[in-house]
């Protein structure tokens, strides 16, 4: 299986954290605000300084940034370093990450979602990265994994048995696109099964009666579910797999009560071709065979002098 190698925190937090650095001239005379704290400290009583209030309490620009830098300082300062590193690295190797390559590992990782866009727009709400910040962050990791597999080989034998082994996961996605009204029990169900047979909107129903809290507001649209999906209901799915678009079915039992499902699509996601197929295959045998990610980050960073000067920012 592929080593996942680790991904650096959001852009977005190395940004805040510079920013805040900048402009408190990095000290740390301030005491963190702690959660029981409420006497405002003399630099936050008022004044450009003040970034927030909560009654009497403010909080200081130096207090916000002292805070983000006892929790994420260490972790958000090695993670710069090892981005200097990889990139000295590789320049001394001649080693790129191509726009082609980018562009495959994007779709990869796109798969499972509505369209690009909802990718990107998740990727927003979930983890705060834009467009760009999520691009930058796959070449590094793609960048990374080209150092760590560099001086490893791979032969045609393996790959052909790698596939043998694992070319289920090769293959592609079929995905449903669906419609839920969750209920607590089975009368209710059924009963909001008949009130869709004499036409009543499947989206009201689901807004009105629905207690599934990710997709009532929707009006019972889950979006795109590939089909063995871990997070949605095995039930649910075993009778996608028997609908026709269109249909509705229920009351299909689940953890959550009995569910109304209506199927509104059907895709089967395939961006691989077989030479793609085949680097893939490649690449995760030579991840396998190379030296673990965490032993490789660690070297470059020996090799290329780093040094943490600040011994509060020291792991």
């Amino acid at each position: 299986m592929r080593e996942t190698i680790q991904r650096m925190p959001p852009l977005v937090l190395l940004a805040l954290l510079a920013t805040l650095m900048l402009a408190s001239g990095c000290t740390k005379d301030d005491k963190a605000l702690a959660p029981d704290d409420h006497e405002p400290s003399e630099s936050a009583s008022g004044g450009d300084d003040v970034v927030a209030s909560v009654g009497t309490t403010f909080i200081s620009r130096q207090q916000l940034m002292d805070r983000l830098l006892a929790s994420y300082g260490s972790q958000t300062l090695r993670s710069m370093m090892l981005a200097e590193a990889v990139k000295e690295e590789a320049g001394a190797l001649n080693i790129e990450v191509t726009g082609e390559e980018l562009e495959q590992e994007l779709r990869w990782m796109s798969q499972g979602y509505e369209n690009e866009d909802n990718f990107y727009r998740t990727m927003r709400e979930q983890l705060g990265m834009s467009r760009e910040e999520i691009r930058e962050d796959a070449r590094y990791r793609l960048l990374l994994e080209k150092l760590t597999t560099y001086n490893v080989e791979v032969s045609s034998d393996e790959i052909e048995r790698y596939l043998g082994e694992h070319w289920a996961e090769f293959q592609p996605v079929r995905q449903y696109r669906l419609s839920k009204i969750v209920v607590q029990t089975d009368e209710l169900a059924r009963g909001l099964l008949d009130k869709l047979g004499q036409g009543d909107d499947f989206a009201e129903l689901a807004r009105t009666h629905s207690i599934d809290e990710f997709t009532a507001d929707q009006g019972g649209d889950a979006g795109w579910i590939e089909s063995n999906d871990p997070f949605e209901a095995a039930a649910v799915l075993e009778q996608a797999a028997r609908m026709q678009v269109g249909d509705i079915t229920g009351p299909v039992r689940t953890d959550q009560g009995y569910a109304i499902v209506r199927l509104d699509g059907v895709s089967e996601v395939q961006t691989r071709t077989e030479e793609d197929i085949r680097l893939e295959a490649k690449k995760l045998i030579a991840l396998g065979k190379a030296v673990p990610v965490g032993d490789m980050e660690q070297a470059l960073l020996d090799k290329y002098g780093a040094v943490i000067v600040d011994q509060a920012l020291r792991p």
